[in-house]
């Protein structure tokens, strides 16, 4: 007997992916309560829904999956000691979060006139996000420094620097740790006001990873008193009501969309999928993988007949927004929660009607030289075809 699922509405997919493994009950995400899955046997979510206790005591659930890497708002202690079983989409959305953290740096360093080379890129957390980010910097020629200390004691630490080092060295800081409360690394507060008072002064500072791992009130204040170079929050501490302040510092603030591809969401439901299969032993139905064919990419008209080299991040920026016009999610943030009457709500309908946006190896592009094709290689984008390179 196939189980009764109850799946989050809005979570991309999930549906199409799912509907061949059970009966399904679609529900709002912030709807999901303990009536809702009372009779279920599994439930799908995403961040929205805190999982625990309160939710599923009572109920019939043996299996839940967050279609998310983080798992924060799962009690896992509590699922385990009850025997529910759970899984989670680690490294789903790894690839659309890189994409987003190079979507705004190119949109600063673009107004800013400044080059990949010239930056130096320090990476708090090098897990499935920060490595792959670490890849492609140094493919655009920026120099990382990585941190991550768990990973240090667990290989060695050739290839890892000190947190001290990177808020000292790093011209740009992108954070992408758990939130972690215990244990031998807690993550809550990593990076505190002493931590960005020991920035390099100028420094830009971005915020993709969970709203706590760092002080955004200290981040609002560094940024207003110039200490920090440039402000990207995409999470927040207060979500889903974020604060009016940290939003209005911000250089470019968006409302925890930076692993929002249809391609992260379609993996994760994928991997939620598989487990559900194993849990309750269903055969497989068959692919869901849709033929995926390569989208063009428009790059800059010449001016004057000439290509930088190497590229710039302004020569970037026109082909960057065709993917993902980070301005625009910016400017549409700010419009829907100004003055908004139900800040939670008008963030919960920011996020779910997120226009499409899919992985940057979906589109391709014909370089005209050497240095074009170097860059959208090393960003992720695909070649077609190329032209005589000089």
């Amino acid at each position: 007997m196939k189980p009764l699922i109850v799946i989050d509405q809005d979570i991309p997919f999930a549906g199409e992916i799912l509907s061949g493994y059970g009966t399904l009950r679609a529900v709002p995400g912030h709807e999901i309560g303990p009536r809702t899955v009372l009779d279920a046997q599994a439930v799908v979510v995403r961040s929205i829904t805190r999982v625990d206790r309160a939710l599923l005591q009572g109920s019939q659930v043996q299996f839940v999956g967050t279609a998310t890497a983080g798992v924060d708002h799962m009690d896992a202690v509590w699922l385990e000691e009850s025997s529910v079983a759970w899984a989670s989409a680690p490294g789903a959305n790894a690839d659309s979060v890189v994409e987003y953290v190079l979507a705004v740096m190119t949109v600063i360093a673009s107004r800013r006139d400044m080059t990949w080379p010239a930056l130096t890129l320090g990476i708090i957390g090098c897990g499935q996000v920060g490595q792959r980010l670490a890849d492609r910097a140094m493919g655009a020629g920026m120099r990382v420094l990585r941190n991550d200390p768990p990973r240090a004691q667990r290989e060695g630490e050739e290839g890892f620097v000190p947190l001290a080092d990177v808020l000292a060295d790093a011209d740009v800081i992108s954070v992408h740790v758990p939130l972690e409360t215990g244990g031998n690394h807690p993550t809550v507060g990593l990076v505190d006001a002493t931590a960005i008072g020991a920035m390099k002064p100028g420094a830009w500072l971005f915020q993709t990873s969970r709203g706590g791992t760092v002080d955004e009130a200290a981040a609002v204040r560094a940024r207003r008193a110039g200490h920090l170079g440039a402000l990207v929050l995409d999470v927040f501490e207060g979500e889903p009501d974020p604060s009016a302040a940290a939003m209005d510092a911000s250089d470019l603030a968006t409302g925890h969309i930076a692993g929002y591809s249809r391609d992260a969401k379609r993996n994760g439901v994928l991997m939620i999928r598989d487990a559900l299969i194993r849990h309750f032993g269903i055969s497989p139905a068959g692919s869901t993988h849709p033929d995926q064919d390569p989208v063009p990419l428009r790059l800059p008209s010449l001016r004057a007949g000439s290509i930088p080299d190497p590229i710039t991040p302004a020569w970037m920026e026109p082909v960057i927004a065709q993917v993902m016009d980070i301005r625009s999610d910016d400017a549409r943030f700010r419009r829907l929660m100004l003055g908004a009457e139900d800040r939670t709500l008008a963030f919960h309908r920011y996020r779910a009607s997120y226009p499409a946006r899919y992985g940057w190896s979906r589109y391709s592009a014909t370089p005209r030289s050497r240095a074009e094709e170097a860059m959208l290689k090393a960003l992720g984008f695909g070649i077609t075809a190329k032209e005589d390179a000089s």
